[in-house]
């Protein structure tokens, strides 16, 4: 699949990096209407100092740099699975999700948990970004202050009832509108500046080390208040399929960068000049004459950072599917042209219901805030320690330099990780909820699997020995090919060897298919389709699928079949369909797992639709399991 990147810069120059400003940093970009106020609410509100100013925009200077330039940009983006980033490329990068054990094992859970925690990440952000929008009513028209509510779920039902649809007709408008979000963003910043060009002081690093040394019993709460500034860097990493490391390198440091470095010191030196400004600095930044336009193009820019961000998740999540840790669900695609514009049914009504729950229980970004960061701070340690795991196995750095690197980007996110977990009694344990319900299903869906592959292997038996054996005396042959799917190419699939030997039925043709999972994004047309004729009448075919390609296996079975003499438009497909039974009763943990797998098999997508199989020629056998 061609990249965005190299259709943009065939088409208009820089097209592409537009493009990235409302995929990649919808997020961070919408930042500035909320990150500064906290941070200011955090060292003590309207009795704040100049010297708390400029620390203030010290630390987030830092932080922008240290943290998304440096780790995000520099780093980190080299380490791509085949053009694909996200935390799960590093997982497969390192082979993590095929058997870890001891330290590798921990590498693992590592990885688990960071996804689990972006996935948890995908719910508050749409609240928080289009809450903290239209809480500029507060200053535009604070007759209306009430409406704030309600306007907020409003448009968050609008973006959630719209991903159905895709966006690949609207996707085009969300980087020239983001273009002009980031103008408006570096406009205002510039005006604020002029009027107390002295916070550009703020630049100095020293005056964010007063700042935690004056206020070091506030100092978890400033570094929480100030890593909301860069809560969207990991979706540099997570889209860097979309548009590769060129890209999105040049759409940061030319773009996004400087318009948020400026607008943050405009909202600082505009509190220097009136401290009544601390109320809502963005919105106070602004010239009354753009007020209302400004509050439209904010909810613009957080309805696409929504997007963006609900349809990350939704990639997470299908990535998960394909590695074997979350079940199966229908997956649509919403474009003809991209096959990553994807939408997933159900996790969208669950977010949906999720997200706007959230507005309406906390009522307001300065109460969200305490329950936002906490998620992504976490997901960020895992990318780190997954990152230098891959450094160690691929770069051969020296380990000097690979401790200096460690040691460096530990700092900075144990740091904020830290900062972050303080919050954990006043709404930060939120996404830790959530995204431990995440694992648990994870651990649950996965450890199910393995558990029923060693259950299969029980009552089955190797391919080989099933085709020596022959036909059984008396055997009914049915003129027809059937196709059967089996979880392994060396087993006999379970369906095949019952309509055998419980019904005496064959077939004049037995292909049996293994459908695999690589561990890179893509697979190749000429790499997908290996074939093995076993005997005149058994015919074994592994299929090949990268964890981002869509699952389609008749299509790519046709030729597969035409070069064997097969009509695959005639043929059956058999697939077997488990029903697990949990144990009966709950002793430990590994029960309540079982328990829960159960739970997600009876609900999980069947593989007919999974690998598009015909309805009309597919045959479902079921036969239950006990884990």
């Amino acid at each position: 699949m061609a990249k965005v990147a190299s259709v943009g810069s065939r088409s208009v120059p820089f097209a592409a990096e537009i493009a990235a400003l409302g995929v990649v940093f919808g997020d961070i970009g919408t930042s500035p209407l909320y990150a500064f106020k906290q941070g200011l609410l955090a060292v003590g509100g309207p009795a704040v100092t100049d010297a708390d100013v400029l620390g203030l925009l010290s630390l987030i200077t830092w932080a922008i740099i240290l943290s998304i330039t440096i780790k995000y940009v520099s780093l980190v983006l080299r380490a791509d699975n085949d053009g694909e980033g996200g935390i799960l490329a590093l997982v497969t990068l390192l082979d993590l999700h095929r058997s870890a054990s001891g330290r590798r094992l921990w590498l693992l859970v590592a990885g688990l948990v960071g996804a689990a925690m972006l996935i948890g990440d995908g719910v508050l952000t749409p609240a928080i970004s289009v809450l903290s929008a239209i809480e500029g009513l507060e200053v535009i028209a604070p007759a209306l202050d009430h409406w704030i509510v309600a306007v907020t779920v409003l448009v968050i039902l609008l973006v959630f009832f719209s991903q159905r649809a895709g966006t690949d007709r609207i996707g085009a408008l969300y980087g020239p509108v983001m273009l002009v979000w980031f103008a408006s963003l570096g406009a205002l910043g510039v005006y604020g500046i002029v009027q107390a060009p002295q916070v550009l002081w703020a630049f100095d690093p020293r005056h964010g080390l007063m700042l935690i040394a004056d206020h070091a019993w506030l100092a978890g709460a400033v570094l929480g208040a100030t890593f909301l500034a860069i809560t969207g860097g990991e979706a540099l990493y997570a889209d860097l399929g979309h548009f590769g490391r060129p890209v999105i390198t040049r759409a940061w440091l030319f773009v996004a960068m400087p318009a948020l470095l400026l607008n943050y010191y405009g909202q600082g030196a505009n509190v220097l000049v009136n401290r009544e400004a601390i109320r809502n600095p963005f919105y106070d930044l602004s010239p009354d004459t753009f007020d209302l336009p400004l509050l439209i193009l904010a909810a613009a820019a957080t309805v696409i950072a929504s997007q963006a961000i609900i349809t990350g998740v939704f990639s997470l999540a299908k990535q998960a599917i394909e590695l074997g840790y979350l079940p199966p669900m229908r997956i649509g695609y919403t474009s003809e042209h991209n096959d990553q514009h994807i939408y997933i049914g159900r996790l969208n009504w669950i977010m949906m219901l999720a997200c706007t729950a959230i507005v309406v229980s906390f009522g307001s970004s300065d109460r969200l805030a305490s329950a936002y960061g906490i998620a992504v701070a976490m997901a960020m340690v895992a990318t780190t320690i997954l990152f230098v795991a891959y450094v160690r196995r691929s770069w051969n750095w020296p380990l000097p330099a690979l401790i200096g690197l460690a040691g460096g980007l530990a700092v900075v996110d144990v740091s904020f990780a830290a900062a972050n977990l303080t919050k954990l009694h006043d709404g930060g344990w939120l996404p830790v909820a959530i995204a431990s319900i995440v694992l648990v299903i994870m651990v649950s869906w996965r450890r199910g699997l393995e558990g029923l592959g060693i259950q299969q292997r029980r009552f089955t038996e190797p391919l080989d020995d099933f085709i020596t054996r022959g036909k059984p005396p008396a055997c009914a042959v049915s003129p027809r090919t059937a196709i059967f799917l089996s979880r392994g190419s060396a087993v006999t699939p379970v369906a095949l060897g019952r309509l055998s030997d419980l019904l005496n039925i064959q077939f004049s043709k037995a292909v049996i298919v293994s459908v695999w999972i690589a561990s890179r994004p893509r697979v190749a047309v000429d790499e997908r389709v290996r074939v093995t004729a076993l005997d005149p009448v058994h015919v074994r075919v592994d299929v090949r699928f990268g964890y981002m390609q869509q699952i389609d296996v008749p299509s790519v079975l046709g030729p597969a079949l035409y070069a064997q003499g097969i009509d695959p438009d005639e043929a059956v497909y058999v697939i077997g369909h488990e029903r697990i039974i949990p144990p009966e009763d709950i002793r430990g943990v590994r029960d309540v797992l079982a328990h829960v797998f159960a739970f997600l098999a009876r609900n999980a997508e069947r593989s007919v639709d999974r690998f598009g199989l015909p309805r009309p020629r597919t045959i479902e056998i079921g036969y239950p399991v006990r884990l």
